[in-house]
């Protein structure tokens, strides 16, 4: 197997991608057209990554686990993440193919059972991703900005003396979301993902978000004049959990043959 696409579209550390429809509504707006365009340029064809993502239990239980990522991104700007289990326990599934959509798109998993990939319809909380605190929403929202819903732009702002650009997204009824509206914080010079905010209805009435996701800029890398968060966190204020990331290597980029991201391919890759 080539080596492929990568670990930036995973975490908001990692890319701030959109899709091309995503892109054509943020230029009709005028107003989050900076961003936009700030988000697609951070945004490699390809990048390959091996990552540590360690989870801690509110009680303190913690578990690590060792992943390689793949991502491709067509000239359309739509997407397609693989991610493998590479060491560590196992939990229900050892892989997932992911393709852009609205919350999250097409979704196929390995079963650690008998290691066949099968299509999962699973949403919101209940799609966690191995042993973490991640749904499947958070994987596929990492390396987006802009989603189908109401979207603006809200003023700008700063994290760690780093302005920023700020988007609010309220994704669609019909989107099947976890979240009532998320708040992404872009770094204006380096077009990075560095907070995301995701708010759900039933969390403390909204008013308070329930899952965060940071990178401090001190973690930032810039690679083959892509920006990447080396080290990144994400916190559920509702069960006290954090899983927090961190890029072993990472090529960028990295091409990769598309017939990889298929079923039959990620069985191969999760093997």
């Amino acid at each position: 197997m080539s080596s492929a696409p990568g670990f930036r579209a995973l975490f908001a550390p990692c890319a701030a991608g959109l899709l091309a429809a995503a892109a054509g509504f943020a230029r009709a707006q005028g107003s989050i057209e900076e961003v936009a365009d700030c988000a697609i340029r951070n945004l490699p064809p390809s990048a390959h990554a091996h990552a540590k993502l360690t989870t801690r239990a509110k009680g303190g239980a913690e578990t690590a686990i060792d992943v390689e990522f793949w991502s491709s991104t067509s000239a359309e700007g739509t997407r397609k993440v693989a991610v493998v289990q590479r060491g560590g326990p196992a939990s229900g599934f050892t892989g997932y193919l992911v393709s852009d959509g609205d919350a999250i798109g097409e979704a196929w998993a390995v079963s650690k059972k008998d290691g066949k990939a099968r299509k999962i319809e699973e949403r919101g909380a209940r799609a966690r991703m191995f042993a973490t605190n991640l749904s499947l929403e958070d994987f596929a929202r990492f390396g987006r900005v802009v989603f189908p819903g109401q979207v603006r732009r809200r003023p700008d702002g700063e994290i760690d003396g780093r302005k920023t650009f700020v988007v609010e997204t309220k994704p669609a009824p019909d989107a099947g979301s976890e979240y009532s509206r998320i708040v992404t914080s872009i770094d204006r010079e380096w077009c990075l993902i560095l907070r995301r905010e995701g708010y759900e209805a039933g969390f403390d009435k909204g008013a308070k978000p329930r899952k965060v996701y940071q990178v401090a800029p001190a973690d930032v890398k810039v690679q083959d004049k892509f920006a990447n968060g080396m080290r990144g966190r994400m916190d559920d204020a509702k069960d006290g959990s954090s899983t927090e990331l961190q890029v072993v290597d990472l090529e960028v980029p990295a091409k990769v043959d598309e017939s990889f991201f298929t079923p039959a391919s990620l069985e191969r890759a999760a093997h």
